[in-house]
């Protein structure tokens, strides 16, 4: 019972009705005046004022206690929406924060020996760690004077192993990533652009990261993440320092 009138919207909404329950007992009393005051006639024209004034103050007093506890509500809701909202962020970002190590990666790529272990290692330990969808990892090809970018080991794809998929520079999201040596997000994925599947179900992913491994002002290649969640600044700087750890790897085994 304390902690109800410790709420004050409902100590408000109480008062509420009390005051609705007033208006009832003074209508009545002020009706019944004429008879208490043993007048001959019961309706007596002097009272029309008095009846009128009391009942506009009751009604538009109703109004303002409804109005007032409304308005009291829909701040208290705004406010719980917006603390959510900022609780959320907060979590997001510093989740980001506290389980991403770029020392796990150097860790994966250090006992890697051929270029396929490199790139395998390093996807695994970048996907694992932002807790992503999916992930491909591209490798720069050149033939007939056009490159390319050709994927070569993926992270819970869903695609034959004699499947082959590349990009010419500058084609795509890939190619641009690649031609342009620039790191693409997208956090608006179009639904079925990407989709992944298991044996629970399929389900499509709402944002993307492309960054390019660079190894000096060559590009080895293009590292692509799906994930149903933010990639925050945090982590998508993560991914780029781990895509040029990889690129540096994988130039010392060329």
């Amino acid at each position: 019972m304390t902690g109800l009138f410790n709420d004050r919207y409902y100590l408000n909404l109480i008062l509420a009705v009390l005051f609705i329950l007033g208006i009832g007992a003074s209508l009545y009393f002020i009706y019944s005046l004429p008879a208490g005051l043993s007048l001959t006639d019961g309706y007596q024209p002097q009272f029309v004022t008095v009846y009128l004034v009391l009942g506009t103050t009751f009604l538009l007093g109703g109004f303002a206690i409804t109005a007032a506890l409304r308005y009291k509500k829909e701040i208290i809701v705004y406010r719980d929406r917006t603390l959510e909202a900022a609780g959320a962020a907060a979590e997001n970002d510093q989740a980001g924060k506290t389980t991403i190590s770029l020392e796990s990666v150097k860790s994966s790529l250090q006992q890697a020996k051929s270029e396929k272990d490199i790139l395998q290692a390093g996807i695994q330990a970048v996907c694992k760690q932002l807790d992503a969808g999916q992930g491909a990892l591209y490798v720069t090809t050149e033939a007939e004077g056009k490159r390319k970018v050709e994927l070569k080991i993926g992270y819970a794809l869903t695609i034959g192993e004699s499947t082959v998929i590349s990009y010419e520079f500058g084609e795509g999201l890939v190619g641009q990533s690649a031609a342009g040596a620039r790191t693409l997000y997208i956090d608006d994925i179009p639904e079925g652009y990407i989709r992944i599947i298991s044996g629970l179900g399929s389900a499509s992913p709402k944002y993307l990261l492309i960054a390019p491994l660079k190894s000096g002002d060559q590009v080895k290649g293009v590292l692509e993440i799906a994930s149903f969640h933010v990639i925050t600044e945090d982590q998508r700087k993560f991914v780029e320092e781990s895509a040029q750890l990889m690129a540096e790897k994988v130039s010392t085994k060329s």
